[in-house]
């Protein structure tokens, strides 16, 4: 009987679990890319605009299912690809110690970072490394230690929760699973954010590319010869028509061949002037004014113009002057590298109504994935 739950459980598992992977990347990567870009803009306490609001804060993702899919198979090519790595040197360093698990985390601390913001900056994403990206954090020392210091405590809390509520589930019961999920979903934003704000900074200092990548040649067209074709009458194959060369630049439409078609038979068009010579017009007649008895030769009035009122007066002086808080919206160098990327605004966009939804979602998603994994434990055969 255990059997007969397990199996359908285990799957349950396997499906609960790549939709909170998928859903979690496309989160992750919605903070990151909206932290490291000009137009994100920062939570304001007193409230924002309407536009403000439509354009503020983050872009959280509604796409359908499938590019979440996509999303959480790149997130996980780009942990794997730099954690994988970082075991295999605490291994080779500290064997099955405890300072094993230490070093991995120390590896992935400092690796990932690199390897996440290489892989967005450049024009594949599945780029892993791009040397230019040390120019940029070697230019900005101060933030990107202030990143490394921040990020250091969220990064192992981060990893200890998903460790309790996911992995090593012996050690935390399903109450204590229940209570940190919330918290995991926390930092995991938290650490999306501070990542994107270390991109935004490096932006700033990478130097622009001076050369783009050369287009791809074109293939030169080959003329093909004519295909034979075959001739009923003696059973043989011989060469077809060929095709005529491209007519003179200079020939008129009345020299080249016709176009055949079902009503009017061939058709050709109208001979060019390539002299440059102006036709003589005919004169014109003169026009006929006809009148009636009821029409007079007084031009009609047109009424003067209505009086604007206040309102469409002052709505008129904004569009003509509209203000700076306007204009920055839509200029394209209006955001400048901020003085201090790290401060409150890193973490005021958890308190937006809009965050709430996403990670609401994503708890919900830790907490049912807990569920399921001690129900695995419980049933799994001996």
């Amino acid at each position: 009987m255990t059997a007969f739950l397990f199996v359908p459980l285990l799957a349950a598992t396997w499906i609960v679990g790549m939709a909170v992977l998928s859903q979690a990347a496309a989160y992750f990567l919605a903070i990151l890319e909206a932290s490291a870009t000009p137009t994100a803009r920062d939570f304001s306490w007193r409230g924002p605009s309407f536009k403000a609001w439509m354009r503020d804060g983050i872009d959280w993702p509604d796409e359908p299912f499938a590019d979440y899919l996509a999303k959480g198979a790149y997130l996980a090519y780009m942990v794997g690809l730099w954690g994988g790595p970082a075991i295999l040197l605490g291994r080779l360093v500290a064997g099955t110690s405890p300072w094993a698990t230490v070093i991995a985390g120390i590896a992935f601390w400092l690796l990932f970072p690199v390897g996440l913001l290489s892989s967005l900056s450049a024009r594949s994403r599945w780029t892993p490394f791009r040397p230019i990206l040390f120019v940029g954090l070697c230019r900005r020392p101060v933030q990107t230690l202030g990143f490394y210091l921040l990020s250091a405590p969220v990064l192992a809390v981060l990893v200890l929760t998903i460790d309790l509520i996911l992995i090593h589930t012996s050690k935390a019961a399903v109450v204590w699973a229940l209570v940190l999920s919330p918290l995991a979903s926390l930092m995991f934003f938290v650490y999306a954010r501070l990542l994107g704000r270390l991109g935004l900074v490096v932006s700033f200092a990478c130097p622009e590319e001076s050369e783009e990548e050369a287009a791809p040649r074109r293939r030169r067209k080959v003329r093909t010869k004519p295909l034979n074709a075959y001739d009923p009458r003696t059973r043989m194959f011989s060469p077809t028509e060929e095709v005529p060369d491209d007519p003179p630049a200079e020939a008129q439409p009345p020299e080249l061949p016709g176009i055949e078609t079902p009503y009017d038979g061939v058709v050709t068009g109208y001979g060019v002037d390539y002299s440059g010579a102006v036709p003589v017009e005919d004169p014109r007649p003169a026009p006929v004014i006809h009148k009636f008895d009821d029409e007079d030769d007084e031009p009609i009035r047109v009424a003067p113009a209505p009086e604007i009122s206040t309102d469409r007066l002052r709505v008129a002086e904004e569009l003509a002057n509209p203000p700076e808080r306007e204009m920055a919206l839509y200029a394209k160098s209006r955001v400048e590298e901020p003085a201090n990327p790290y401060g409150l605004e890193a973490v005021a966009f958890l308190f937006d109504p809009k965050t709430v939804a996403p990670w609401g979602a994503l708890t919900v998603g830790l907490m049912l994935l807990a569920l399921l994994m001690r129900a695995l434990d419980t049933l799994r055969p001996e």
